[in-house]
């Protein structure tokens, strides 16, 4: 006779589930687990479920019984010790109903936020790292955060640094031991906008980490006329020097203004640190005569945030008529004389007086005197 078949076996009808109420917490924070137990999809009342928690090296940390409500929910809210270990905790829950048995657990995070702050050209920044391993000597130098994590051996450790966007234009670098992180997968770096996060995660022993942000700043620190006296319809050459304080070579324009009109322009290219001094020329053709203010702007860079230094207002000029090497207004016989002390003179000569090298060529001589006699007795 054919075996007779065996029913098929009774699916099992005691359930127990357990939640935490949030993922993460800090130290100290208040903590809740909760669930709910049912038999045959009803709730079981006023039971009794056995919890415990463990922390990231399995060692037990909170042991409990607790009992169902009328709705078969169970819940237990505490605060972990001050000196509790960062990392995983798993809570696991049990019990027995009707000669069943079921199990559940659940996991939560035990993490630090570690707050600090990056000044940079006077301007203060807050940088919070938030990370499952312990966190210590936090450090920020110029545009670099520097800190150590560490924690269970050969546990997976994450750490999270959210900081302004202000403090970036381009790249974000980030070492762990002196070695740069190439992704993918870490660093992962996103933006909401207004900050910047950046996640890592790696296998614990002691790190030192190392998070290097790339600022850009263009600074104009000097603008110096080749002389404070131009005659109307010469040139006069503009010196301006400026510094890359940024992370990255950059692309930027400088210009010039006398007053409020743009009187020259120029391209530059400065790699990081470095400083250069350019040379503009001022065409006085068709300028009134008058006074002028000399200022040098840079171009505002993108994601740039120190703008104070990218203009510099230093010097004036008169643009008067040629001969005037005074700037009073007036040829007269004592331009003439200051012309006749300076020949023969060029830049660095003990007798060198740049207003008095009238047709702007580089040299005081007998041109410069015969042009100031020729225009003796004008004025304006």
């Amino acid at each position: 006779m054919a075996a007779a078949t065996p029913p098929p076996l009774a699916s099992p009808t005691l359930n127990i589930i357990i939640f935490t109420d949030k993922p993460s917490y800090i130290v100290e924070e208040s903590i809740t687990v909760y669930g709910n137990l049912t038999y045959d999809g009803a709730p079981v009342q006023d039971w009794p479920i056995a919890l415990e928690i463990q922390d990231s090296y399995s060692t037990p940390v909170i042991t409990r019984t607790l009992k169902t409500d009328t709705n078969g929910v169970y819940n237990l809210t505490f605060k972990l010790p001050a000196n509790s270990k960062l990392g995983t905790y798993t809570v696991y829950v049990s019990t027995h109903y009707k000669g069943e048995t079921d199990t559940s657990n659940t996991s939560f995070e035990l993490i630090q936020i570690v707050q600090t702050t990056m000044t940079i050209e006077g301007k203060d920044y807050t940088i919070m790292i938030e990370s499952n391993a312990t966190i210590t000597n936090v450090t920020t130098a110029g545009n670099t955060l520097r800190f150590t994590s560490s924690g269970r051996l050969g546990h997976t450790a994450y750490v999270n640094v959210t900081s302004p966007v202000e403090l970036n234009k381009t790249e974000i670098k980030v070492s762990i031991d002196n070695v740069e992180l190439t992704p993918p997968p870490f660093p992962m770096i996103t933006s909401n906008g207004t900050h910047y996060f950046v996640y890592l995660e790696f296998i614990l022993s002691t790190h030192n980490i190392t998070i290097k942000y790339a600022i850009a700043d263009i600074a104009v620190t000097d603008v110096t006329p080749a002389k404070t006296v131009v005659g109307q319809g010469y040139t006069i050459r503009m010196n301006v020097t400026i510094k890359n304080q940024g992370d990255y070579e950059e692309n930027f324009n400088i210009t010039i203004y006398a007053n409020t009109t743009s009187i020259g322009s120029q391209s530059v290219t400065l790699p990081s640190g470095d400083s250069a001094t350019l040379t503009l020329t001022w065409n006085t053709t068709g300028v009134a005569k008058g006074n002028y203010t000399i200022a040098a702007e840079a171009t505002n860079l993108p994601g740039e945030t120190d703008l104070d230094d990218n203009t510099l207002t230093d010097g004036w000029v008169v643009v008067t008529i040629p001969g005037d090497i005074n700037g009073d207004g007036f040829v007269n016989v004592l331009d003439y004389v200051l012309v006749k002390k300076a020949i023969p003179s060029y830049p660095g000569h003990p007798k060198w007086n740049p207003n008095a090298d009238t047709n702007s060529d580089g040299f005081v001589n007998v041109k410069d005197m015969i042009l100031t006699k020729n225009n003796i007795g004008k004025s304006w």
